[in-house]
């Protein structure tokens, strides 16, 4: 089995390696104000109630084309050189043109088809026993097969219809049926650490292709529909049930599914010293400062998230956001997950919810107290007592318990 330092590069140059097949979306096409975001739209905040084919939350959106008549000029006829045009006319290849055309056809059939055979080789391959990973029961290995046959037949799907659809709904499903699918694992306690690693892979590889949901970046529709300016559409629903989940499950989503938290968590395994902040107070008082100045500025329609450039980055345009997300991302070699733990509104809601979660990693009869767990714990919540808002499931502490079932994910 290879090592974890060999792990870890090789998964960084998968990711490099698949964020190239990502189209990357024209950084003309915005759904925040910025241009005319047109039909179907880049992100889940779309909504076209006057149907111009403009984003309502856009600012160059109208109500009302007027169209000038254009007077009929006559033109002598032309006579169709069809003999002309069949001679430098390609015919496609039956087979492959069929294929494709299936697929803009009945992109969902195809997708099932697809999650079924790539279920199947993947539950194959976890049997055989080849890839180091301990699955205990047949539970966790339909729920591993399936939850990355999901990812990966999205994925393959979206990059064939060749950027003809939005990625949103595309998103909205991994999302609904990931957060179940990794709490399963974790209560059968059967997310191992090549596990999760793969799972923050393929997270980070569907925030690229995807673009959507970037959670920071859309906030504002809460705030919006808050404030009775915006449209209950069905991506916001959607956000809505994986809040009210994380009642459940806790911090599930955060942890594994938004691509911005697992491209941080990848980051942070690069192995470089730490800042090490031990005060918990003081990530939540900048972010509940920053949820304070987003809903605010939100209410007068003004995005404040989109200045932390996360858009930017996972739409690969070369913008001053690009670079100013790429610093956080660096910042996040040293310290863990400064967006989700400074800056991401969301992060005061899942907190908040997170704390009176069913579910959550706790301590077992079976501990010793050696607090190695707590040594390891990045954002130091893994004490006796202390509450469980902020962790994110990295699973450094059960990786590290000296001790089978000393800490369990389950009922407190």
């Amino acid at each position: 089995m290879p090592s974890w330092k060999k792990l870890i590069g090789s998964t960084i140059f998968g990711i490099l390696g698949t964020i190239t097949l990502a189209k990357p979306v024209c950084a003309a096409v915005c759904p925040r104000g910025i241009g005319g975001c047109v039909y179907p739209g880049r992100c889940f905040l779309f909504t076209d109630m006057d149907s111009n084919s403009l984003c309502d939350y856009t600012r160059t959106a109208i109500t009302q084309v007027t169209q000038t008549p254009v007077p009929v000029v006559d033109a002598p006829p032309v006579t169709p050189l069809v003999d002309a045009v069949q001679a430098t006319q390609i015919v496609p290849d039956p087979v492959t043109y069929g294929f494709f055309n299936l697929v803009h056809i009945s992109p969902v059939f195809i997708g099932v088809l697809l999650f079924l055979l790539v279920s199947a080789v993947l539950i194959y391959i976890l049997k055989s026993g080849k890839t180091g990973v301990k699955l205990r029961s047949k539970g966790p290995l339909l729920a591993t097969s399936s939850l990355f046959a999901l990812g990966i037949s999205e994925i393959i799907i979206y990059l064939l219809m060749e950027g003809t659809v939005p990625g949103m709904p595309f998103a909205l499903v991994y999302m609904l049926a990931g957060v179940p699918l990794i709490a399963y694992l974790w209560k059968k306690e059967s997310l191992d650490k090549p596990v999760a690693l793969l799972v923050l892979v393929l997270s980070t590889t569907a925030g690229f292709v995807f673009l959507s949901p970037i959670m920071p970046m859309e906030f504002i529709g809460l705030v919006l529909l808050a404030s009775g300016s915006g449209v209950l559409v069905p991506a916001i629903i959607a956000i809505l049930v994986v809040l009210a989940i994380s009642l459940l499950v806790g911090r599930v989503f955060c942890g594994h599914i938004c691509p911005v938290g697992a491209v941080q968590e990848l980051a942070s395994f690069i192995p470089l010293k730490k800042i090490d902040i031990r005060d918990t107070r003081i990530p939540e008082i900048i972010r509940l400062t920053v949820f304070i100045a987003v809903v605010a500025g939100g209410v007068y329609l003004i995005d404040l998230m989109k200045y932390t450039g996360a858009y930017d980055f996972f739409s690969l345009a070369l913008t001053a956001g690009f670079f100013i997300f790429a610093a956080l991302l660096l910042l996040s070699v040293f310290l863990y997950r400064p967006v989700c733990r400074f800056l991401c509104p969301y992060g005061v809601l899942f907190s908040l919810l997170s704390y009176f979660s069913r579910y959550r990693l706790n301590r077992t009869s079976a501990c010793i107290n050696c607090r190695k767990c707590e040594r390891v714990c990045p954002v130091h919540v893994a004490g006796a007592g202390v509450s469980k808002r902020e962790c994110y499931l990295c699973g450094r502490c059960t990786e590290t318990c000296p001790v089978e079932g000393a800490i369990r994910y389950e009922k407190p």
